[in-house]
């Protein structure tokens, strides 16, 4: 049985290209992106994900479980660039 694996910030960049890998790889593949409707050219599916709201997590995960009946590998992709000197950068924004 194949694993089933979900890929935070999977709608661009390194997370796209490791789910196209994957996919063709012959994994169960779903991708996160906090606009999923936005997304058109993704070759997995993608559930609505923002990765600092504990109940959107708790959200995605369940969609998938839902639809895929198991989630055996979360690849914790997703990230945010904060540019600057760390001591401009306010204490909200780097939390």
């Amino acid at each position: 049985m194949s694993k089933t694996i979900l890929i935070t910030g999977g709608s661009s960049g390194i997370g796209k290209s490791i789910g196209d890998y994957l996919t063709q790889k012959g994994y169960t593949v779903f991708g996160s992106s906090r606009n999923p409707e936005r997304i058109t050219d993704s070759k997995f599916p993608l559930v609505a994900l923002d990765v600092r709201d504990a109940e959107s997590i708790k959200n995605a995960v369940s969609e998938v479980i839902q639809k895929a009946g198991r989630l055996d590998v979360v690849i914790n992709n997703a990230g945010v660039g904060i540019t600057g000197p760390l001591e401009e950068i306010p204490t909200s924004e780097i939390k």
